[in-house]
């Protein structure tokens, strides 16, 4: 092995020392902030020989300095090259050097390393491009040549390190330009390319939503026009909160990858290193600053993998990468939060890489969040982390925040131990106060936590109550499943309603009056839900008026026969609601199921004269449009 490394050129002084030219644009200059343990535990067998004049003198051009960073220039970042001599160094024999010659420009083209098309390029490079052009005296192809010959007096080229594409994604003919720099390269150095091979990084890949992820495939051609090209993967690499750029540990991955490849054509074995290193896990959903969603699913046996979600009108096939990985971005059309899961050869499932579950009986479809306005990329602990939502009513602020608490109360009516999540306000706890309290009921195979975990109550309720929008409150979320769910157009659904007006009249009620501070009196209480607990919401408070004097139903109805059946007091003399009442309040979307049925029962409280507010909405039968919903009569109950 030491034998075939010190052939490489015979003409060397220290056939031991292998350099490596290292060119391209951003992402090798180093965009990642520079971490403690960069700077430590870096051999003195790995050596920098600077391309440029630091300011402060530290390092000056043509020098040989220990390969610390910034490589690149002084105010550039952590690079690939970093870890790719650190990682030769952990696996060449004892006695061997690796030398860096470094030259890099963030968004240049490739036309920026072409002498011929270099000065014709410049007139047109944007100005933050000219100072890091004027750093190489506006030529950086010269500068690495310069350097190249300096570094050669010293040890043995043994390779070209490139990363570069992302200003050119998707063109045709990179591969061809990238031929002429390296052929020129080999040239003006007087090398060999069977001796001195040329390692491609790929950009940011689509597992990790690379912006210019489409770049890859033109990448991955380049062993047919360069026969001695060897592409270096970057899938899994973590990406920073632009999708563009890759973060230090992206960065510190990458690095070792190029060294693996090269070992790898040396014949050397690879002794991964322990510790994070290798901290490139596959990461779902990934939420770019543009909105655009990454998932991703390991499934090698899969024949086919569909994304489906309620931001898609029908499922959408997945692409199958590398190792099995399936992959797809897309890009919602309103910032919000959504249910979405994965259909495996037809076999629906959760995202496993995602925390985030939606709380329902049955199947658990996996959330997403697509923020307002901007958005990091998220789904790695430790990695780059969402701002707080700005725009959106459940989005966290920095405002004083109450608590969840989750209780058990025990039924009378169903005869077993119940769940129950509850709202208190910020400062319960020790104003001494008594509350108005809001009963808030989930819907159709939904849980005690859905208004929590997806319906955001508290963050929107925290936010409402900071900026006066809203009277603080205590809020109680029960389980809304009584043993079955009829149909809520027959006849059938009031037996289910009648067992929930009890349950929360004669349970949860005397419960929640107990355990918390509450103000007991109809003008202090108010009931609404969601879908099935919108329906059982309208006929606990109709059944109960003494007791409740705000009402509201989200996508949700009782037929007319039902009204005229059970509440024929009310068609007769409307004056029981009007005068009772503060508010009765209907919303619905456009596009729901029940749309038709929520429209006839307004029309029949039209008919009636009975009086009611109606929010109508684009959309669906959704957790979206529910959380519009209670955003709205929040701000109008008890006042």
């Amino acid at each position: 092995m030491v034998a075939a490394l010190g052939v490489l050129n015979a003409t060397a002084q220290d056939q031991n020392f292998h350099i490596f030219l290292c060119f391209g644009q951003s992402n090798m200059e180093g965009n990642a902030r520079i971490e403690p343990q960069d700077s430590v535990g870096v051999s003195d067998n790995f050596l920098n020989l600077s391309a440029v004049n630091f300011s402060d003198k530290s390092r000056k051009m043509g020098k040989w300095y220990k390969a610390l960073p910034p490589l690149c220039r002084e105010n550039t970042g952590l690079t690939p090259v970093d870890y790719f001599g650190r990682t030769l160094l952990e696996n060449l024999p004892e006695g061997h050097k690796v030398g860096i010659v470094h030259v890099a420009i963030g968004g240049i083209s490739i036309d920026g390393f072409l002498p011929d098309r270099i000065d014709e390029y410049a007139k047109t490079a944007p100005e933050w491009m000219k100072p890091m052009l004027a750093a190489y005296d506006g030529h950086p192809y010269d500068r690495l040549v310069a350097m190249g010959k300096i570094a050669k007096k010293k040890g043995v080229i043994s390779g070209i390190l490139m990363h570069q594409g992302e200003t050119n994604t998707g063109d045709p003919k990179w591969p061809n330009d990238v031929k002429t720099v390296y052929e020129n390269l080999l040239r003006d150095l007087k090398l060999n390319a069977e001796d001195v091979p040329l390692l491609v990084g790929e950009v940011v890949a689509a597992d990790r939503g690379g912006t210019c992820a489409a770049h890859n495939a033109v990448i991955d051609t380049i062993a047919r026009v360069i026969p001695t090209a060897h592409v270096i993967p970057a899938d899994g690499c973590p990406q920073n909160f632009d999708f563009l750029h890759f973060t230090a540990a992206g960065y510190r991955e990458l690095g070792r990858r190029y060294a693996a490849e090269m070992l790898k054509i040396w014949g050397i074995p690879y002794k991964p290193a322990p510790g994070d290193y290798h901290s490139n896990a596959v990461a779902s959903p990934l939420v770019s600053m543009a909105g655009a969603v990454t998932f991703n699913l390991q499934a090698p046996n899969a024949k086919e993998v569909l994304l489906s979600s309620q931001f898609l009108k029908e499922p959408v096939p997945m692409v199958k990468g590398r190792n099995g990985l399936w992959t797809l971005t897309v890009t919602p059309e309103k910032r919000d939060i959504y249910p979405y899961n994965f259909i495996v050869d037809g076999v629906s499932i959760s995202d496993p890489l995602n925390k985030d579950l939606f709380p329902n009986e049955n199947f658990k479809a996996s959330l997403v969040e697509i923020p307002a306005g901007f958005a990091f990329g998220f789904g790695r602990p430790g990695g780059p982390q969402r701002p707080p939502q700005q725009g959106v009513p459940y989005g966290v602020r920095d405002v004083p925040h109450g608590k969840m608490q989750y209780c058990q109360y025990r039924s009378s009516v169903l005869n077993a131990w119940r769940p129950l999540v509850v709202y208190t306000p910020a400062g319960y706890e020790t104003s001494g106060k008594d509350y108005p309290v809001f009963y808030l009921i989930s819907g159709t195979t939904d849980t005690e936590e859905t208004w929590f975990k997806v319906g955001k109550l508290n963050t929107i309720l925290d936010n409402l109550i900071a900026d006066g929008k809203a009277e603080p409150m205590i809020v109680v979320m029960p389980y809304g499943n009584m043993g079955s769910t009829p149909q809520p157009a027959s006849m059938a659904a009031t037996k289910m309603y009648e067992v929930f007006a009890k349950e929360m009249t004669e349970c949860i009620m005397p419960y929640v009056e107990q355990a918390f501070r509450t103000v007991n009196d109809r003008d202090h209480r108010a009931i609404a839900g969601f879908s099935r607990g919108g329906g059982q919401s309208l006929f606990t408070a109709l059944r109960n008026p003494e007791k409740f004097a705000w009402l509201a139903s989200y996508s949700a109805y009782l037929t007319p026969e039902m009204m005229d059946t059970c509440f024929p007091q009310y068609g007769e003399n409307p004056s029981l609601i009007n005068d009772q009442f503060k508010l009765v309040w209907y919303g619905v979307g456009s596009e729901d199921f029940l749309y038709k049925q929520v429209v006839e029962n307004r029309e029949y409280l039209d008919k009636k004269g009975i009086k009611h507010e109606d929010m109508n909405t684009e959309g669906g039968h959704t957790w979206m449009n529910a959380r519009a919903y209670l955003n709205e009569t929040l701000q109008k109950f008890f006042k």
